[in-house]
């Protein structure tokens, strides 16, 4: 038995050595529910190939509200990279919870569209905070077999489509109504302003508009024939069209208010190496295939101008990509400096829609 144990030690010395496999780092990110996988909500578009390329595990955590996104930040939850609309940069930064971007470790920024590149929302103290991902207008989304080349938002208030118009719960729905007046200044409305918005919603109210919260539900309404149109952040016509609807977006002859989604590193990491790891993330998801990703789950235009070579020419058409001034056209979503005066007459529309119902 001892000679058996003496040879099986000289054979063991022989063997190469068993080095467990090095568990994964855990990248982890909040922002826009929008981002998340099809089939998995707690990872973002394009996960699987940088997790196999650089054995990295993202972990997401997708949110539905700027409010929710600057609580996330401000939380003892050390979140690595926060997925935030333009006017949320700022907010950010004030707060000192994101740190400057290494342009080194991000190759493909060049190639983004010129007027995302070196922005004045995200650069400060000539350093830069933010890097632009995907970006489009609130437009007006429409089945095209209901309703006939709308170019007015006031097609929403029209009465032979009661019961069947929608509107994103959000402060769009106040932005959305005051173009609806001929009101461009909609992040600083006047209180006489805000006043006869209120007074349109009421009448929308009567009307029965149905109000969405987003994740999809807008789409569920659709495919269900329960609407013919609606305000949306992004443009999930070809979802639609997938799914047997034909639905179109319009941009109104009043306008529409637009934003872009940009990437930010926290500045709250747990180690070091997360900010090699969250640059290494950024650049993947900016990069032209997995902006390709994005351009079809979303509806969203994207940042990286080389991703038109993998486009189709309809792709490029729906999305106005072949308008160079179509980005300059949109009201970018802006902080309100009377926030409160919105909110409370959000609230106002609401209970008075709980009333209608009843």
């Amino acid at each position: 038995m001892k000679k058996i144990s003496v040879l099986f030690w000289i054979f063991s010395l022989l063997l190469p050595l068993s080095v467990p496999a090095e568990a994964p780092q855990l990248l982890r990110v909040a922002g826009w529910g929008g981002y998340a996988d099809p089939d998995r909500a707690d990872k973002t578009i394009g996960y699987q190939s940088f997790e196999k390329r650089f054995n990295v595990t993202i972990a997401f955590t997708p949110l539905n509200n700027l409010d929710d996104i600057v609580s996330v930040a401000e939380s003892e939850l050390h979140y690595d990279v926060y997925i935030v609309s333009n006017e949320g940069i700022r907010l950010l930064y004030d707060m000192g919870l994101v740190s400057p971007i290494n342009l080194d470790l991000l190759p493909h920024y060049q190639d983004l569209h010129h007027n995302l590149k070196y922005s004045e929302w995200a650069q400060f103290d000539s350093k830069l905070y933010a890097i632009p991902w995907a970006w489009g207008p609130t437009g007006l989304i429409y089945d095209e077999e209901a309703v006939v080349n709308p170019n007015s938002w006031n097609l929403l208030w029209d009465p032979q489509y009661r019961d069947k118009v929608a509107l994103w719960d959000d402060p769009s729905m106040i932005w959305t109504t005051a173009l609806s007046l001929g009101y461009k200044n909609v992040y600083n409305l006047t209180q006489w302003q805000l006043f006869n918005v209120k007074n349109r919603l009421l009448a929308l109210n009567n009307q029965r508009v149905i109000y969405y919260q987003g994740d999809g539900d807008e789409l569920e309404l659709a495919m269900q024939g329960k609407i013919v149109a609606f305000n949306s952040r992004y443009n999930p016509s070809a979802r639609l069209k997938a799914a047997g609807k034909n639905f179109a977006m319009a941009i109104p002859k009043e306008g529409a208010v637009g934003m872009f989604d940009s990437y930010l590193i926290s500045k709250r990491q747990d180690h070091p190496e997360h900010i090699d790891f969250s640059h290494q993330y950024i650049n993947h998801q900016i990069s032209p295939e997995i902006q390709q990703e994005m351009v079809r789950l979303t509806g969203l235009a994207p940042a990286n101008i080389e991703t038109l070579s993998l486009l189709t020419r309809e792709e490029i058409h729906s999305l106005h990509l072949d308008d160079p001034n179509y980005f300059n056209r949109m009201l970018l979503w802006n902080q309100m400096p009377r926030k409160n005066l919105y909110e409370q007459l959000l609230e106002e529309v609401r209970e008075s829609r709980k009333v209608s119902q009843k």
